[in-house]
């Protein structure tokens, strides 16, 4: 899948974070987790509704967890331009076993609240 770039301000810092990943291993068992990024802007970044039906499509695919960080990754990385692109994955546990998976840029993840206001 292709994300649809926009255009920004270039050398803009952008950071982005998704508490909604979810695929499949290859025993057809589901990871979740937590997928974070950070870039540089080189005048772009990529439209969110296209990323958020991205992540959906990550569903009903197959991957290892060792590969879902490159697999991000990648599909950004063909969709625009950037500098120091990094995305961190946190899985939830399974087994008792925590992952974090880093490809790209090494950056720390900044976790934030869901906050709603009225």
């Amino acid at each position: 899948m292709q994300l649809t770039p926009l255009h920004v301000k270039e050398n803009t810092n952008i950071q982005y974070m998704s508490r909604e990943l979810l695929f499949l291993a290859h025993s057809g068992q589901p990871y979740r987790g937590s997928v974070y990024i950070n870039f540089t802007s080189s005048g772009e970044t990529f439209d969110l509704r296209d990323f958020k039906k991205y992540l959906t499509s990550l569903r009903d695919k197959k991957f290892t967890a060792e590969d879902i960080a490159f697999e991000i990754y990648e599909t950004i990385a063909r969709s625009i331009e950037t500098k120091n692109l990094g995305v961190v994955v946190d899985l939830t546990a399974r087994g008792g076993l925590q992952q974090r998976l880093c490809y790209g840029a090494e950056f720390i993840p900044v976790k934030k609240e869901n906050i709603f206001q009225v």
